[in-house]
C-alpha cells in the first residue's frame, strides 16, 4: 500500500488513514524490511511455564538508565526446538538468561501490538553469558571470603545426625543411604525430598537448607544428586542456592553428579564430595576415624596405666622392703648412740677417777677441802677413794 504525505496544516479526508489502513502499512512496512529475518538479543524476563506457546519479553537497560522492552512470541512448533537445543548445552530457557533470537516481527492489529515471533536461538551466546555469569559469582564469593564460610563450620566428633537434601527417587541417594546402613553405625537421618531440577529446584532447595540449618538436632547436612546433564545440574550453580550454604550454621557436605562436575554449591560447601555414594563414604570415614582413634587412645591410656601400676607396684615393694627392715636398722643405730653416751657419763663419774689413783678429801662436815686454807691442824678429814673412805687427822699444813 502506498503512503501519501500529508501536512499537518491541511488535513483532508484524502491524506487521512483509519486505524486498520495504518495498521496494514506498519505491518507492511516491517515484513518487507525484515523479510530475511533479523537477530535480537536481550535478558528474558516475565517467562511462566507453558507446554504451549511461549508469551514473554526481552529487556535491555540502556545506557541513559532506560530499559528497552520488546514483546517476544515462540509458538508452540518452536518452543520444543528452541528448549532441546538450549539443554543440550546446559542451558533452560528462564528468567534471566541472555538470549539471542532469530525471527521476525509481527504488529497484530487487533491488539495494536508489536511483537518478535523467535524462530531459533544462538545457543553459543547463551553458553558464554551463563559461564561469565557463574564466573563472577564465584570470583565474588571469593573476593568476598563467603566461598570459605561454611569450611570453618566445625565438625562433630560423631556426626551421627545427618540431614539429607536430595530427591526420594534419585539413584544416587538410594546407593547412598545403602552405604550408610550397610556400614552398622547407628546414623540418624532426617530427610528432604527437593526438586533437584527443573523450576521449583532452586526454590526447594534454598528452603530446605534453611529449614534444616536452624535446627539443633542435626550435626551436618548432606546435599546430594545424582549425575546428569549440565542443565540437569544448574540448580546446583545458583546464587540462591550457593548463598543458603554460605550462611548455613552446620557444616554442608555435597555429592553432586558425576566425578568431573563441579557446582558452585561444591566450591563453598565444607566438603564437596564427587558423588552421593562418596559423600556418603565421607560421613562414614569420620565415625570410623573417630573409633579408631578412641581405640589408639584406649591402648595408650591401657599401656601407660600398665606402666604406672608396674612403678608402683616396684616402689611398694621397695617401701615394705624399707619398712621391714628400716626400724632394725635405726633401733641398732640409736643402741649404738646410747651405748656411747653412756661410756662418756661413765668417764664422767668420780669414781673411774678416783680408781686410777686420785681421792675426794672432804671435811667432817662434808665440805670438800681444795686448799691447804680450808684445813687446819687438828681437823678431822674424810678421804673417799675408789672403794671406800679413810677417816684422818691434820697433823700439819705446809704451803
Amino acid at each position: 500500500m502506498a503512503v501519501k504525505k500529508s501536512s499537518p496544516e491541511s488535513p483532508n479526508d484524502a491524506h487521512v488513514l483509519s486505524v486498520s489502513e495504518f495498521d496494514a502499512i506498519v505491518h507492511e512496512s516491517l515484513q518487507a524490511m525484515f523479510a530475511g529475518g533479523v537477530w535480537i538479543e536481550g535478558e528474558i524476563e516475565g517467562l511462566r511455564p507453558s507446554n504451549k506457546h511461549a508469551y514473554f519479553t526481552l529487556i535491555e537497560h540502556t545506557t541513559n538508565g532506560d530499559k528497552a522492552v520488546l514483546n517476544i512470541i515462540i509458538w508452540a512448533r518452536e518452543v520444543s526446538a528452541i528448549a532441546a537445543k538450549l539443554h543440550k548445552h546446559g542451558i533452560e530457557l528462564k528468567n534471566g538468561l541472555k538470549v539471542r533470537f532469530f525471527g521476525k516481527p509481527q504488529f497484530y492489529s487487533p491488539q495494536g501490538k508489536l511483537s518478535f515471533v523467535a524462530q531459533d536461538v544462538d545457543t553459543q551466546f547463551s553458553v558464554g553469558d551463563v559461564a561469565k555469569k557463574r564466573e563472577e559469582l564465584i570470583q565474588r564469593l571469593h573476593d568476598t571470603g563467603l566461598a570459605k564460610r561454611n569450611k570453618r563450620c566445625v565438625v562433630p566428633a560423631v556426626p551421627l545426625r545427618l540431614g539429607v537434601i536430595t530427591s526420594a527417587q534419585a539413584a544416587g541417594w538410594a546407593d547412598a543411604r545403602k552405604h550408610l546402613v550397610e556400614s552398622g553405625i547407628g546414623f540418624s537421618l532426617l530427610f528432604c525430598d527437593v526438586r533437584v531440577q527443573g523450576d521449583d529446584a532452586v526454590h526447594t532447595i534454598r528452603s530446605a537448607i534453611r529449614t534444616l540449618g536452624a535446627r539443633d538436632d542435626i550435626d551436618i547436612i548432606l546435599l546430594m544428586r545424582g549425575g546428569g546433564s549440565k542443565s540437569d545440574l544448574a540448580a546446583f550453580d545458583a546464587e540462591e542456592v550457593a548463598l543458603a550454604i554460605v550462611h548455613c550454621p552446620l557444616p554442608v557436605f555435597t555429592g553432586i553428579g558425576h566425578e568431573i562436575d563441579v557446582s558452585v554449591a561444591d566450591i563453598v560447601a565444607h566438603t564437596a564430595c564427587k558423588t552421593p555414594t562418596a559423600c556418603a563414604d565421607e560421613v562414614i570415614s569420620y565415625v570410623e576415624q573417630f573409633v579408631t582413634d578412641l581405640g589408639s587412645l584406649a591402648r595408650h591410656v591401657r599401656a601407660h596405666t600398665q606402666t604406672a601400676l608396674e612403678s608402683a607396684r616396684r616402689k611398694m615393694s621397695l617401701n615394705v622392703e624399707r619398712l621391714v627392715t628400716r626400724p632394725a636398722k635405726v633401733l641398732q643405730h640409736q643402741r649404738s648412740q646410747v651405748d656411747l653416751m653412756s661410756a662418756k657419763v661413765q668417764l664422767l663419774d668420780p669414781k673411774y677417777t678416783m680408781a686410777r689413783g686420785w681421792s675426794i678429801t672432804r671435811t667432817v662436815e662434808g665440805k670438800i677441802v681444795r686448799s691447804v686454807s680450808d684445813v687446819s691442824v687438828g681437823d678431822s678429814l674424810v678421804i673417799a677413794l675408789a672403794d671406800g673412805e679413810v677417816t684422818s687427822s691434820v697433823q700439819g699444813v705446809h704451803q
